[in-house]
């Protein structure tokens, strides 16, 4: 079997559609375009729409999308175990260790104390000089 890049060429090519065509049909950029043709998914700068381009372009082509996207989904090595870990991760009660704690109102009380001895330091300071 094609891979699915391989496919769509193919039919754009036998429906003699340039890739200018192709972009103006869909509106999809011709270098995403490019890449799907390619089989190089992991290039596109969102990879979560994928398989809308290949909806886009299976439809403007004339081939049916789900059997496409089915065939996209194969192609991609175990994307239904990291989809499934994933999940999994993220519904148990353990927090991922990557989480940390927000530092962000330590550092603010740490900033108003220096400021707040700052501030008596140069008040006694006024005060015995002046």
């Amino acid at each position: 079997m094609s891979l699915v890049g391989q496919t769509l060429k193919g039919r754009r090519e036998r429906l003699g559609m340039t890739l200018t065509e192709l972009e103006n049909r869909t509106e999809i950029k011709r270098q995403a375009l490019t890449l799907i043709e390619n089989n190089d998914f992991e290039s596109l700068k969102n990879a979560d729409y994928v398989e809308g381009f290949i909806r886009k372009y299976a439809k403007a082509v004339n081939i049916d999308a789900e059997q496409l996207i089915h065939a996209h989904r194969d192609e991609i090595p175990n994307h239904d175990n990291n989809l499934k870990e994933t999940i999994d991760a993220f519904s148990s009660d353990h927090q991922p260790t990557y989480r940390s704690k927000n530092k962000e109102p330590l550092q603010l009380a740490v900033v108003i104390s220096l400021v707040i001895i700052i501030t008596a330091i140069l008040w006694i300071l006024a005060v015995l000089f002046l």
